[in-house]
């Protein structure tokens, strides 16, 4: 097979073989996207084939404007359908076709509307995807009611209709891992884990959401308000999903086609920003999947099978992705999204629980590492207890994540909220993995010292204040100092 790229004749690849389109997938996939950029090696996503390397690379591994995926995920990390999802979503789901189906007959079952909440979300004229009656998040029934009004008087199409972040109502303790969450699934990535999920500067799956859409619907274009990355399980239904480059062309991307659906026939100009993209991928029933959400990114369902899924945020322990997510709340530059971008003072509450994830690593390491720590209540699934040993004795990996935490703590020594808050012993802690956290606070005291910031006793010691973490107005401030090492 051939196709032209830039003017130039290239030789499409086979790819891994693992990714390969059959004949079955090529028929499903035409008069979507074009297959020329669908099969084209370099817009292709990296495929991992065991879950071991698959969780070394959500770990330590650079996925920046990469698109890992693990074919039967969800099977190889104990995550089934079955083992993920509560009965009663799973009795509602069977044979629904579309987000209409779904919504119908989440409203014939009022213990659902009363448990759940979720945005159900159609197509405008211009293509943008809007939410139904977005003040009234907690009333599920009103705005599924809403949405079939809509439908019955033809201003949207049903077919279009996406049940978006879906969640409980209210928290409650999670059944493996015991903190509160908000999340429907009863098995997470986080779970498979375990004291691993500490060794990453954010892990959100208090508010992960659960997904389902019919074919040509999807998710708009947008970058996350956070620039974190995201790892999803697509148990049913194929969908495809475009991300750009970070920087100009993802900020270019995302101002231009917010919330836009890449729904067919393709306009022009929807055509054209496809062919900008970094990678253009093809998820499977069971894969499981890590890519950034810090970049512009969309997703187009494309079987007639309807697509469910679900994905938890985080941040790693690779300084490519730390810095990038230190970019969140620019105030100007190729990273800067205005009001699409959490604002600084929300950031604040991430951080904090940043600096509970850096808190929690120390504390592993006081007591010897991930491997002398215990995150879960009960038994494990006993391929959990085997991939956990295995990264327990790769001494690789413990060199690296070690690295790593130091490097990070480093980072965050160059943001003014994190250096007001983080506590010493996570300096301490930074530096015993070979950082610079303490000489840098040091360095930092003594020139604020110097220009006669910080007071003395009479011995010439510093007296231990928080007025060196404030810049020279007295000010507090969170956004973060630039560094020749970012973006």
């Amino acid at each position: 097979v051939q196709y032209s790229q830039a003017g130039v004749v290239m030789p499409c690849s086979s790819g891994h073989p693992l990714y390969q389109l059959s004949d079955a997938e090529r028929q499903m996939l035409q008069g979507t996207w074009p297959l020329e950029l669908i099969e084209d090696p370099a817009r292709q996503p990296r495929i991992i084939e065991t879950a071991y390397e698959f969780v070394r690379e959500l770990l330590i591994g650079d996925h920046l404007e990469d698109f890992l995926i693990l074919p039967n995920g969800t099977e190889l990390l104990g995550l089934t359908w079955e083992d993920s999802m509560p009965d009663d979503l799973r009795g509602i789901l069977k044979d629904c076709k579309s987000a209409r189906d779904f919504a119908v007959r989440l409203r014939g079952s009022p213990e659902a509307l009363e448990k759940y909440r979720a945005d159900v979300e159609y197509l405008d004229i211009g293509r943008q995807q809007r939410d139904v009656l977005r003040k009234d998040k907690h009333d599920l029934g009103k705005r599924i009611d809403e949405a079939l009004r809509m439908v019955a008087e033809e201003h949207v199409d049903a077919d279009l209709l996406y049940v978006a972040e879906m969640r409980l109502k209210k928290e409650i303790p999670h059944p493996i891992g015991g903190d509160k969450a908000k999340t429907v699934c009863r098995r997470d990535m986080k779970d498979v884990l375990g004291p691993y999920s500490a060794w990453t500067l954010y892990w959100d799956r208090y508010d992960e959401g659960f997904f389902a859409g019919g074919r040509n619907s999807g998710k708009g274009v947008h970058v996350d308000q956070v620039l974190w990355s995201n790892v999803g399980r697509n148990w049913r239904g194929y969908k495809l999903v475009a991300a750009w480059p970070k920087g100009e062309i993802s900020k270019r991307t995302a101002l231009e086609f917010y919330d836009v659906v890449f729904t067919p026939p393709l306009k022009e100009s929807e055509l054209l920003a496809l062919q900008q993209a970094a990678k253009i991928v093809l998820l499977r029933p069971g894969d499981v999947y890590v890519f950034s959400g810090g970049i512009a990114h969309t997703v187009l369902c494309v079987s007639e099978e309807m697509c469910q899924g679900a994905y938890e945020s985080f941040v790693s322990l690779n300084p490519v992705h730390v810095a990038h997510f230190m970019h969140t709340d620019d105030q100007e530059g190729p990273f800067c999204l205005d009001k699409y971008a959490m604002p600084s003072k929300e950031l604040k509450d991430t951080k904090d629980d940043c600096i509970d994830q850096l808190e929690d690593v120390e504390e592993q390491l006081s007591q010897g590492g991930p491997a002398a720590s215990r995150r879960h209540a009960g038994p494990l699934p006993p391929m959990w207890e085997s991939l956990l040993a295995r990264l327990h004795v790769d001494t690789e990996l413990q060199a690296s994540l070690r690295r790593a935490y130091a490097q990070v703590v480093d980072l965050c020594m160059a943001d003014r909220y994190f250096r007001r808050h983080l506590p010493h012993k996570v300096l301490a802690a930074g530096q015993a993995c070979g950082g610079r956290g303490l000489q840098e606070l040091a360095a930092r005291r003594e020139a604020k010292r110097r220009r006669g910031l910080l007071p003395e006793t009479n011995d010439g010691t510093l007296l231990p204040t928080c007025a060196d973490d404030y810049d020279s107005s007295g000010t507090d401030s969170s956004s973060h100092e630039s560094s020749s090492s970012s973006e």
